[in-house]
């Protein structure tokens, strides 16, 4: 029993060792995917708040466009009513003022125009606060999880440095065919799914798969037993009874 009591104890540290260096090693590769997709959303508003930018500039030229028209039919109108008092014939008064009301109407149509865009350029305006302090916000953000992520990063490599020497010295404890096994299973799937222990006195703590009782004989009997179900090199916890029923 003293062996398989060292199996387990050298698989059981390594399985710790292997979860604790799969933790470190996600948190070095997720700090730099959240700043991108951090990133991302500041260059998406960004890109929102040019578009509006350049549809509210669209909408102000719109604007004095509309209002040009406008000065430039007050002028008209001011010019005709010049031309009315040197009119020399009745006809010609005539034909003046009623020039002039159709101008005046133009000019009213115009400006009420001009009017609703001025209106319809002011309520476009209220669109930027909102945009601009999502953009400053996804800035903040960025720049405090940059920060962190820059402060933290030296401590988890030391870390993984750390649990890496420790992991060799219990890897070299595993007896050879449970070893070969293992490295097999490092390569293919990675250190921190690589072994898993027996939960429930029967089960894959990996997958939740039902152990069959001959592989926990088998484990018992100092084998190395992978799961039929997620393949993992598995050993059974300390307080396991056997129970052949």
């Amino acid at each position: 029993m003293a062996d398989i009591d060292k199996i387990r104890d050298v698989l059981e540290h390594i399985h710790i060792i292997q979860t604790r260096l799969g933790d470190l090693n996600g948190r070095l590769r997720r700090g730099p995917l959240l700043l991108k997709t951090q990133e991302g959303n500041i260059q998406k508003n960004t890109e929102k708040l040019e578009k509006l930018q350049t549809e509210h500039q669209l909408l102000i030229a719109e604007v004095k466009n509309k209002e040009q028209e406008v000065n430039a039919h007050a002028q008209m109108i001011l010019k005709r009513k010049a031309q009315l008092q040197e009119a020399k014939t009745n006809k010609d008064y005539q034909a003046l003022q009623l020039q002039i009301e159709a101008d005046e109407k133009t000019r009213d149509v115009l400006d009420d125009a001009a009017l609703e865009a001025i209106e319809n350029t002011e309520r476009f305006a209220l669109k930027f606060p909102p945009l601009e302090a999502e953009v400053q916000k996804a800035r903040e953000l960025y720049e405090t999880t940059k920060e962190k992520f820059h402060s933290e990063k030296p401590h988890i490599e030391s870390e993984i440095a750390d649990y890496q020497k420790q992991l060799q010295a219990e890897e070299t404890k595993l007896p050879k065919e449970f070893r070969e096994i293992y490295d097999r299973l490092v390569r293919s799937v990675g250190g921190d799914k690589a072994l898993a222990v027996v939960e429930g006195q029967k089960y894959c703590g990996g997958c939740n798969h039902q152990i069959p009782v001959n592989s926990l004989a088998s484990i018992l009997a100092k084998k190395p037993i992978t799961c039929s179900s997620c393949a993992r090199l598995l050993y059974l916890p300390a307080d396991f009874t056997f129970d052949k029923g």
